[in-house]
């Protein structure tokens, strides 16, 4: 059927006869019934897809993205990359022609003109998701009200005050300007303001006596916005008549001052000024005014509702880079050489949103010795906790040796963990096997996991035991029922009642599939793909995940200065009607989800 290709579709009508007569020869047909899977995520591709008759659903995390009809072609990055975080799967009955990878770059290298189009359709494909992230962010940030920045109280003195009581309240109250009441505001009055540059103007280079009525020297044309405006109308505002705060308002009356800086300091929390600051740190202490700097970002990011998931997407980029960046100072260059420092759990994951527990390791090439490990690793751990990364409670970290020896005893330790499973070991094994590389050589992770997923064999015992914890802990439904005015007041532990079900549940089932996925919304749709999941289940499970995540993370940031989740709780009293209904749906689904894992491992044998 390879003679029916339509050569008039660009870029193969820029191809010769001779040119067509060969791609002609080489192409195959794919047949896929509808809901099949074409492409899977993180799968790289041998042949470009160029769609027949049918209709293909580009799909990430679960969301479609791009829908690819007849004489679309995909997928570009799968083929000249390694994979990519997407699955392409058929919408209806779909037919795909087939053009190999080989045949292609021959053409691509032969015709020029072939040759150009396809790379700049791959460029502007790269291009594409790069920007994707950082227009999202960018429309987040333009969102920002003046409520998410830091406001200055107000400093009021009456018009009869002299100049030195304004200098004295100023320094009372450590303010940089006074608002001063000329008569009540209700009946006509009016408010004006007074700033220290006013006030050194007025008393140095005009000579007025300190004892002068500041009345009369105020500025009573008061540039005002509302707490609920834009940011961006602030700083539009301020640029505008070149002046340095705004007086903020809330239903008419004053509540506080918005000061250039801390406007900018809201604005300037953007994922590229962090990384930029993380780029230019030469000290570890520069590293750790960069990590502040995310607590704000995420702050920014959800206070404008953004999704949990780009929020996390966003900080584990970030957080990775720090940690990085701080290997990279304190290890020489030799370590770095033949060692692969790796996170695990949440920050492996690609999960962490505040900062938890430490949970990493290194890896060291087999017969590498460094004279300074103790010395670097000690460091390291020490740094992050500065950083406001609290230590581990079990200990994984670098700076135990448990977690920081060759490749050799890490496959000895899978090898124990696989085939002695105990408590302990199943803990171990299920944080390594979300471990992700972060600095040094990935090779070393990546030969690592190969062991483990190579050493796995069909043992339904092995992973009945594996899979028991996702049941450890209890999911209310009391609170829902009819018991529910009378328990509407208790707290739930929104880890322990339905993340770590979903998180440890989707692993055992993704672990017992050799999958290579890290992330929790990955393996859903990828377990989806195999059909272990049916896509509603699938859709449901990262519904459901995103939104116990999100609660999480305001149950945090409302209970966190510094950005350390420090508080799991989630009090049903504070929830509005919406929230509270979708809560319950969630956690009626985990424990459908429960049963599910339960049926399928035998767990209630």
């Amino acid at each position: 059927m390879s003679d029916a290709f339509d050569f008039s579709v660009p870029p193969f009508d820029r191809l010769t006869p001779e040119q067509r007569q060969r791609l002609a020869a080489a192409l195959d047909l794919g047949v896929y019934a509808r809901d099949g899977v074409i492409l899977s995520r993180d799968e790289p591709a041998d042949c470009l897809f160029v769609v027949r008759q049918g209709l293909v659903h580009e799909r990430r995390g679960g969301e479609v993205v791009a829908v690819h009809g007849a004489h679309d072609s995909f997928d570009l990055q799968a083929l000249f990359s390694d994979g990519q975080a997407r699955s392409f799967v058929a919408a209806e009955d779909t037919l795909c022609d087939l053009v190999p990878r080989p045949i292609l770059l021959e053409l691509a290298h032969e015709n020029a003109a072939f040759g150009a189009v396809i790379q700049q359709e791959f460029a502007d494909r790269l291009s594409a998701l790069a920007n994707e992230r950082s227009n999202r962010e960018t429309a987040a940030l333009t969102m920002a009200r003046i409520r998410e920045a830091y406001l200055r109280p107000p400093v009021f003195v009456e018009a009869g005050a002299s100049l030195r009581d304004a200098a004295a309240a100023m320094k009372r109250d450590q303010a940089s300007s006074v608002l001063v009441r000329d008569g009540d505001p209700k009946k006509g009055g009016r408010v004006g303001i007074l700033t220290g540059t006013d006030l050194r103007d007025l008393v140095v280079l005009e000579g007025r006596p300190v004892d002068s009525p500041v009345g009369p020297l105020a500025r009573y044309e008061l540039l005002a916005l509302d707490r609920d405006d834009l940011l961006f109308n602030a700083l539009i505002l301020m640029t505008k008549h070149s002046v340095r705060r705004l007086v903020i308002t809330e239903q008419g009356a004053v509540v506080g001052l918005l000061e250039q800086t801390d406007l900018l300091a809201v604005l300037s929390n953007h994922s590229q000024v962090v990384a930029l600051k993380v780029d230019r740190a030469a000290t570890p202490e520069d590293l750790g005014r960069a990590s502040q700097d995310i607590v704000g970002l995420i702050r920014t990011l959800h206070g404008t509702g953004v999704k949990v998931s780009f929020i996390a997407d966003l900080v584990t980029e970030l957080n990775r880079k720090i940690f990085r960046c701080l290997f990279e100072l304190l290890a020489p260059p030799d370590l770095l050489a033949n060692s692969c420092l790796i996170v695990m759990g949440s920050e492996g994951r690609g999960e962490q949103l505040l900062k938890t527990d430490q949970d990493n390791g290194l890896i060291l090439r087999d017969g590498y010795d460094c004279p300074s490990l103790s010395q670097v690793t000690g460091a390291f751990t020490r740094h992050l906790v500065e950083f406001g990364y609290p230590p581990c409670p079990g200990r994984i970290m670098v700076s135990n040796p448990d977690w920081t020896r060759p490749l050799a005893l890490y496959k000895d330790s899978l090898f124990h963990w696989i085939h002695r499973p105990d408590e302990a070991a199943q803990m171990n094994l299920a944080i390594f096997y979300d471990a992700a590389a972060v600095a040094g050589d990935a090779s070393l992770l990546a030969e690592a996991k190969g062991y483990l997923l190579g050493r796995l064999q069909d043992n339904q015992m092995f992973f009945t035991a594996f899979a028991r914890p996702a049941l450890a802990f209890d999911t209310p439904s009391g609170l829902f029922g009819g018991l529910f005015e009378r328990r509407r007041s208790e707290a739930v532990d929104i880890k322990k009642a339905g993340i770590f079900p979903i998180v440890h549940g989707v692993r055992a089932l993704a672990l017992e599939k050799h999958m290579a996925e890290t992330n929790t919304t990955e393996r859903i749709w990828a377990l989806a793909d195999q059909g272990v999941l049916d896509r509603g289940m699938a859709g449901e499970l990262a519904d459901a995940f995103t939104f116990l995540s999100t609660l999480r993370l305001k149950a945090g940031l409302d209970g966190s200065v510094s950005g350390t989740q420090t508080d799991n709780l989630v009090r049903t009293e504070s929830l509005g009607k919406l929230d509270r209904d979708q809560f319950k749906d969630c956690l009626a689904l985990v424990k459908k989800f429960k049963e599910l894992l339960a049926y399928h491992f035998h767990l209630n044998h």
